[in-house]
């Protein structure tokens, strides 16, 4: 074949020769380019789908996982309480022989011992004080020694008009001045005379819920009790556990001291409606939870009975975080007398929001003379 092909191209002219050559290297070239071309156009798709690609949102993807948690406090306490019982000395075993025939000889009689002389002890208070040194050993405190209102949500169910929560110290705040019971009818403004008194009032409802939330109290729960107006005044410089006893004497306190014109200035202090002074006491207890009931008339009268702004209760609210690990839930109630105001709402709406708090309004309900 290539003798054939050497003698046709022997029989073609120069021109014939040179245009066949030319005709093959056009061939080569157009092969070589659209190769290159081809290839461009593959790495131009590549390219595209690969961008693509990056900025495109990944295929969803759920996983799911088992957290344990273990509350700190029931961790620490129950590591508390088999360090208590490995403590515990073992019980001894005696290899005597026992023997239930009658003696030879009779036991000498017990001395007489006089009851008058004996101090009387209220059972429940022992309990309580047991219940509190194995709650104190287990590192579950109520805030007392260490400044800290509880803990992590274990403790005695409260309720207070509805608002329910856990807790092992409580503090019931009620708002004692002219306001809360002028406006029910309960006291005559212009005189300054109680026209009801006792259980006959509309404020005894406030009284009625309060004996509530203490007969509810468990034994290994403290709590306390502050009124306010022109002064704050607590029931007792600390929380007290929630014996019988104190129960009683609380519930006596309410009822006969939590009432109009028994929180007056005093201290030299200026007076008004001092919700900054409650405030400033509830610190002091430091509870884990409390209830501040207010008609919301928060007023000062070295400020001629101007309002007391929001911002400066939570300014008090603020200091307290700041001198201490926590602060109290506040759950702050309304009690709504017909001259209610969206000022003074706003301002128990921001305390409680403020501490983690629940706020509610409470309705009066007037009593007939």
């Amino acid at each position: 074949m290539s003798e054939i092909a050497i003698s046709a191209s022997e029989g073609k002219s120069p021109e014939a020769q040179e245009a066949a050559r030319r005709r093959r290297r056009g061939l080569v070239v157009s092969i070589v380019a659209g190769s290159i071309a081809v290839h461009v156009v593959a790495l131009v798709i590549f390219g595209i789908w690969i961008v693509a690609r990056y900025f495109s949102d990944p295929p969803a993807e759920f996983e799911v996982r088992e957290v344990i948690k273990i509350p700190p406090q029931t961790r620490e306490h129950k590591m508390n309480m088999a360090r208590h019982e490995a403590m515990a000395p073992k019980p001894t075993f005696s290899d005597r022989i026992l023997s239930a025939r009658p003696m030879e000889f009779a036991l000498p009689d017990l001395p007489q011992v006089p009851v008058d002389q004996m101090l009387p002890l209220d059972p429940s208070e022992l309990i309580s004080e047991q219940v509190n040194s194995l709650v104190g050993s287990a590192g579950t405190g109520t805030g007392l020694g260490d400044g800290i209102g509880g803990g992590g949500g274990d403790g005695t169910g409260v309720s207070f008009f509805g608002i329910a929560d856990e807790a092992r110290s409580v503090v019931i705040m009620i708002d004692v001045s002219a306001s809360m019971f002028g406006r029910t009818g309960d006291l005559d403004y212009s005189t300054g005379k109680l026209l009801r008194e006792g259980e006959e009032q509309s404020f005894q409802r406030i009284r009625e819920e309060a004996f509530k939330l203490v007969d509810g109290l468990g034994l290994d729960t403290k709590f306390g009790i502050i009124r306010w107006s022109g002064s704050a005044r607590p029931w007792r410089p600390q929380l007290v556990p929630a014996t019988t006893a104190n129960k009683e004497a609380a519930k006596k306190h309410i009822q006969e001291e939590v009432d109009a014109k028994s929180a007056g200035p005093r201290g030299g202090r200026p007076g008004g409606t001092r919700h900054d002074y409650a405030l400033e006491e509830l610190f002091k207890l430091r509870p884990e939870v409390a209830y501040m009931l207010s008609d919301g008339n928060a007023t000062a009268s070295d400020r001629g009975g101007a309002e007391i702004p929001a911002d400066e209760l939570i300014d008090i609210v603020e200091a307290a975080k700041a001198a201490g690990p926590t602060v109290p839930r506040i759950h702050t109630l309304y009690y709504l007398t017909g001259a209610d105001k969206k000022s003074e709402e706003k301002m128990l709406r921001a305390i409680s929001r403020k501490t983690g708090g629940k706020f509610a309004k409470v309705k009066v309900e007037k009593r007939r003379r």
